[in-house]
């Protein structure tokens, strides 16, 4: 794009200068020129119709130039069109919008104008000029023009700044957020996620917080709200992270905290539930009243400096205390007095879902998270029906499971979700394919893709199954060891469907993982975690377990039992 402003820059020069026809006549060019720039009028913003429209804003066209010579051909769309907003006229710190090329209008909603001069300034509640104007750019050299300057009188709404709205990678609302009290561009709060979890901060204005990208990887922990930006991402490791984005500073920290001991008048280790955001300890109670306790961990701080480097994450001391009747959370622990309701069994919990509102509390009953079962077992897959196989849990969240499985079966096959009970899950008969159901039947069966070893995948969270790829597993590759990412096929191993070896000498460190590549596709692979597993998808940074530069491994990966290993 600059390379072609440039030229077009030359270009018109050349056409002034030099550029003759046959009578001798200088062929010269208007140039870009300025817009005319008109607008809807003045707005009084009702929160009540934030999607109806608020404003419009016209402009006359300037994409096309112009020569003395109707038979020299110019370029179409070359002017850059940028709206500028401020709220004085000298135009100090104008927020931008650009423009598309030979647009003549642009619409606001109200939502999106309020969010909008927000940004610029305007106080809420009140009638402030809002001045517009238009900067166009024909080439990098070449100086820009002006509009004339738009005033209309617009009065906002107020905004809530106190809460900052986390969003999923795909932007959308996931129900957790992060408090600014002050209303000072600083959000905190504690957020359970999954290792690399992708996510933005949305502050109530409407500003969209991400990662500084570039080429290089990106900045981790430092942020921005321009368009070029790139989505958070967490360390790797899932959990409890106490989270600060600063937007003033521009830069956000995650403090894992991977455990909580209590102790005082109630003694143990707390478990965390990350869906919940809660940590719990059920324990017995002698008696009914009131008990003091502290809470207190060891953390990892990841930052700016630290990147995502565990091995640089910085040991923190965690705790949390109670001042005039609420929770605080610091590095030095204090005494937390909680209700003890009745005698028997009980339930310590931690409460850190609401960052504007942390609850320790003691509950009747014995209220722990959930145990979420690690593997699922899938029967007659190869007309055995025995609980010797089964698909691994890789996605938590949506509970996905996965493994490579060696299909050659009369029946069609089903899931179960323990050992030996032989209660079905498979297709649900009522609906369409790829869902399923559980307590189903033989005669609901799912019909096996075909013959040889497919990627499966389940989901007790949509309630659905599919094939991670259309074809059987034909080749399997590794790549990765050694920082080197180039391709290396394994060998299948003799009577062992889904198991492949291969020679690996570790020259160096592995530290972005390990790929098991599914025939020779990108698309297609497990990845290793530190803790001999196989995820589909998934991978965790670091030297595979047993690594040691140096020595030379038979590595062997079990792709439906979702383990690897290096044996000398």
């Amino acid at each position: 794009m600059k390379q072609m402003k440039y030229i077009i820059a030359s270009l018109l020069a050349a056409m002034t200068l030099t550029a003759c026809d046959r009578d001798g006549d200088i062929i010269t060019t208007s140039g870009a020129q300025p817009v005319e720039l008109s607008g809807s009028g003045d707005v009084v913003i009702n929160k009540d119709y934030a999607t109806g429209l608020a404003l419009t804003l016209n402009w006359t066209d300037n994409s096309r130039l112009y020569t003395n010579d109707e038979r020299v051909q110019t370029p179409i769309g070359t002017t850059v069109n940028t709206l500028q907003f401020a709220n004085t006229s000298t135009f100090d710190a104008p927020i931008e919008i650009l423009t598309e090329t030979g647009s003549t209008s642009m619409q606001f909603t109200a939502e999106n104008l309020n969010a909008l001069v927000g940004r610029v300034g305007l106080e809420s509640d009140v009638a402030s000029t809002l001045y517009i104007r238009m900067r166009s750019v024909l080439a990098n050299n070449v100086e820009p023009l002006y509009s004339n300057v738009y005033q209309i009188q617009v009065t906002p709404y107020s905004i809530d700044m106190t809460v900052g709205f986390v969003l999923d990678a795909d932007r959308n609302d996931t129900g957790n957020t992060l408090a600014s009290p002050l209303s000072d561009g600083v959000y905190s709060g504690f957020l359970g996620v999954g290792g690399w979890y992708n996510w933005w901060l949305q502050e109530g204005n409407g500003v969209l917080w991400g990662n500084i990208g570039d080429d290089g990887g990106g900045k981790p922990f430092v942020i921005s709200s321009n368009d070029q930006h790139w989505n958070f991402w967490y360390p790797g490791m899932s959990g409890c992270y106490y989270t600060i984005v600063n937007t003033v500073r521009q830069e956000w920290s995650a403090l894992y905290i991977p455990a909580l001991k209590v102790s005082g008048d109630i003694t143990g280790d707390m478990t965390y539930d990350r869906k919940a955001n809660k940590w719990t300890l059920p324990y017995h109670a002698t008696q009914a009243g009131t008990a003091t306790i502290q809470i207190a961990g060891t953390g990892k701080q990841y930052n700016a400096q630290t990147g995502t480097d565990d091995a640089a994450a910085v040991d923190t001391p965690v705790a949390f205390g109670m001042e005039d009747g609420s929770l605080t959370f610091g590095q030095t622990p204090s005494a937390i007095t909680v209700d003890v309701p009745s005698a028997g069994d009980v339930t310590l919990s931690l409460d850190l879902s609401n960052p504007k509102e942390w609850k320790c509390e003691v509950t009747e009953g014995s209220d722990g998270p959930a145990e979420i079962p690690q593997i699922l077992y899938i029967l007659g897959n190869d007309d055995t029906w025995n609980f010797d196989q089964y698909l691994t849990l890789y996605d938590e969240d949506n509970l996905c499971y996965a493994a490579a499985v060696n299909f050659n079966c009369s029946w069609g096959y089903y899931f179960s979700q323990a050992k030996d009970d032989w209660t079905h899950v498979n297709q649900d008969p009522s609906t369409s394919e790829w869902k399923l159901i559980i307590g189903g039947t033989d005669d609901n069966n799912i019909q096996a893709p075909g013959v040889g070893l497919y990627v499966t995948i389940a989901s007790l969270g949509w309630m659905s199954y599919w094939y991670g790829m259309t074809d059987p597993i034909t080749q399997v590759s590794y790549t990765g060891f050694n920082d080197d990412w180039s391709l290396t096929d394994m060998t299948a191993v003799d009577g062992q469907p889904g198991v492949y070896t291969a020679q690996v000498t570790a020259s160096g460190d592995t530290p972005w993982g390990v790929q098991i590549l599914l025939n020779g596709s990108w698309d297609y692979w497990f990845g290793t975690y530190a803790d001999g597993s196989l995820r589909w998808s998934k991978k965790q940074d670091g030297n595979p377990v047993g690594w040691e530069i140096g020595k030379t491994y038979t590595l062997t990966v079990d792709l439906c039992k979702c383990t690897y290993s290096l044996t000398e």
